[in-house]
Parts: C-alpha cells; sequence; structure tokens
C-alpha cells in the first residue's frame, strides 16, 4: 500500500507542478479537463488513484507534449515501468511466446551488457542506477525460460539485428554467445530471417504473441512510449499470420544457428 500512494503521491506532484508553471488555478485547470475541484485537488496530493485518461486530458489542456501520459505510462507502484511489471506477468502465465524484433534482439534473449546499452542509448536522461534497476529487471523475467515449466520461445530475427554492433563490437559478440547458448535451449527456437532478403511482412513493427492458458492468444505491440496488449481476435489473428509469414521467410533453426555463429566468429 505504501508503493502504491507513492506512485500517486510523484504523479500528484507532476500534476500541480505543470499546472502551476502554466500559470493556472486548480478550479481552472479542474474546468477544463471536466472534474470536480475536489477531485483534482485529491489527485494532486495523491490521496486518490490517477487514470491516465485523467494525464491525457491534463497533457492537452496544459500543451505539456504529452509528458504526464508518459510519466503515468512509465510509473508502477513496484518503482519499475508499468510496462515491464505486465510484461513480467504475460510471461509467467504465457505456455508458448511467439516474439519478432525487426531491428535488436529481443528482450528474452538479450545479454546483460547488450540490453544496458540499448537502455542508455533509448533512455538517456535516466540516471545510472534507474538503468541498473532496469537491467536487473529484463534479466529477472528472463528466468522464466529456465525449468520444468518454462514456455516454449519462438523468435524471429531480422539478419541486420546480429550485425549491428550495438554498444561496439565486443558487445555484440558476447550478445551473439548468449543467443547460440539460448538456441541450444530444448524450449527455445531461434530462425533468422538472412540480410540479404529483399522484403519481408516484418518490416514495419515489433510484437510479441502470448498463449494464456483459459484465455487464448493476447497480442502485445508497442510504441516509444506506451505497450498496447489486446485479445482483439480480429488483430490476433493478423498478427498470427502475419508470425507465419515471418517464419516461411526464416531460415530453420539449425541454419539459423550457424548463420549466427559465422557473424560471431566476424565479430571475434
Amino acid at each position: 500500500m505504501q508503493e502504491a500512494k507513492l506512485r500517486w503521491v510523484n504523479l500528484g506532484v507532476k500534476i500541480r507542478a505543470s499546472r502551476e508553471r502554466a500559470g493556472l488555478s486548480l478550479e481552472e485547470l479542474a474546468k477544463r479537463i471536466s472534474l470536480s475541484p475536489t477531485m483534482l485537488s485529491a489527485m494532486e496530493r495523491g490521496i486518490r488513484g490517477i487514470k491516465r485518461d485523467h494525464m491525457e486530458r491534463i497533457d492537452r489542456t496544459l500543451g505539456t507534449g504529452g509528458a504526464l501520459a508518459s510519466a503515468w505510462d512509465t510509473s508502477s507502484d513496484s518503482g519499475l515501468p508499468l510496462w515491464y511489471r505486465e510484461g513480467a506477468k504475460r510471461e509467467k502465465a504465457a505456455t508458448e511466446i511467439r516474439n519478432y524484433h525487426p531491428l535488436v534482439i529481443p528482450g528474452m534473449l538479450q545479454a546483460e551488457d547488450y540490453m544496458r546499452a540499448l537502455l542508455i542509448a533509448g533512455l538517456p536522461n535516466e540516471s545510472h542506477s534507474r538503468i541498473e534497476e532496469l537491467v536487473r529487471g529484463r534479466l529477472d523475467r528472463q528466468v522464466i525460460l529456465e525449468g520444468e515449466r518454462a514456455p516454449r520461445l519462438l523468435a524471429v530475427l531480422d539478419g541486420g539485428s546480429l550485425r549491428r554492433p550495438i554498444g561496439g563490437r565486443e558487445t555484440m559478440r558476447k550478445q551473439l554467445v548468449k543467443l547460440l547458448e539460448s538456441c541450444d535451449k530444448p524450449n527455445v527456437t531461434v530462425q533468422v530471417i538472412p540480410y540479404e532478403t529483399e522484403y519481408h511482412p516484418g518490416m514495419s513493427n515489433a510484437f510479441t504473441l502470448y498463449a494464456i492458458p483459459n484465455s487464448g492468444w493476447l497480442l502485445y505491440t508497442e510504441t516509444r512510449r506506451v505497450g498496447y496488449p489486446t485479445m482483439d481476435q480480429d488483430a490476433v489473428d493478423d498478427y498470427q499470420r502475419a508470425f507465419s509469414d515471418l517464419m516461411a521467410f526464416g531460415l530453420p533453426p539449425a541454419a539459423s544457428r550457424r548463420l549466427i555463429a559465422d557473424i560471431e566468429g566476424e565479430f571475434s
């Protein structure tokens, strides 16, 4: 409960600071976003929960460029971003995970130095301690691939992601070694779409599909600011077809492993 209260207090402080910078009274802002002054006051003081919709409305009214909605997205009761926390729940519940990324190695298969380099590049204003907290969170999530009840992971990678030296050549070499180790796990299948492929149906965005017992398939996509989980059947079916097509474009697992090993040798 104390962690949840801290979240609302922190978000309330951000709302009040943004309102005061805009030169609006509490009553003026409440009227513009169609809330009662009492409710807005409670939100600013952190004594009630805050919906993302509230943050979006305040952003639009104050012209803060989505900063408050982004603060809501990246806060949680535990101190880790919501997409980390919710992602961990989905992964623990899933019996099968189908993952595709056109640009980088997926998080479940990332080596520590590689993920740290990605986080530093993607979050340049975060403190060192915060980056390390996120690294630990991502490493903890990888544990689900171990043990008797580990989910099956099917990952399709674009060949370009194997050659982009994120973090430098040595960091990338270690990442490829980690990927080779993952290929040897009985519950992990990795396929690589060769870099020479002129076109394939996954050049637009990354996505993940989770098979959740007693619920069906859940689709997860994300943007720079927020993730979108959905069980809408039309969307799930569309991405299931896309994943099947991507697997058809990829090399078989054994050939994919040989390709990864060859590229790792180039970085050695």
